[in-house]
């Protein structure tokens, strides 16, 4: 990506980014989405996938309570 340089560790493994803030800020912008959407996808990568059903089972239960 044009204005983006990755940082990396002794073992070649992408560590951090830099991005070049003198790109058009229109593309700082989609590049700052990008990368929250990609943490946002690695936080959630080890969390219990619930069911739908159950979920809403559970939330019925808990309102007869």
């Amino acid at each position: 990506m044009k204005g983006v340089t990755y940082i990396t560790d002794e073992s070649g493994e992408r560590i951090a980014l830099q991005i070049d803030l003198k790109v058009k800020e229109k593309i700082t912008i989609e590049y700052l989405e990008e990368i929250e959407d990609i943490i946002a996808v690695e936080l959630l990568k080890n969390d219990d996938v619930v069911d739908y059903r159950s979920s809403v089972e559970e939330i019925i239960k808990a309102k007869n309570v």
